[in-house]
């Protein structure tokens, strides 16, 4: 089993996310040990938000212990392309 102290293993992919002061942030793209990446609806980048900041998940929504400013934007086109990039190659 594997160590998930923040419990993330629970949370679906798009779940809505919203921030400390209420505001709705998006729907959870991916999860990470470490972060989660959070889909912004109409916007070309995601938030890179920090597995720390979950506050409480309600089943139909994360909510986070931090406001938009406290989160980063990533580019999510690049995102995809590292995770490719560092994908093992095939066996032949």
């Amino acid at each position: 089993m594997t160590y998930d102290p923040h419990d993330t293993r629970r949370i679906p992919v798009g779940t809505q996310v919203i921030a400390l002061n209420g505001e709705v942030l998006g729907t959870v793209r991916e999860i990470h040990a470490h972060y989660l990446l959070i889909d912004q609806p109409g916007r070309h980048l995601d938030l890179d938000v920090p597995v720390h900041a979950i506050r409480e998940y309600t089943g139909d929504a994360l909510h986070l212990s931090i406001n938009r400013e406290a989160t980063t934007e990533v580019d999510h086109e690049e995102t995809v392309h590292r995770h490719v990039d560092d994908a093992p190659a095939p066996e032949a």
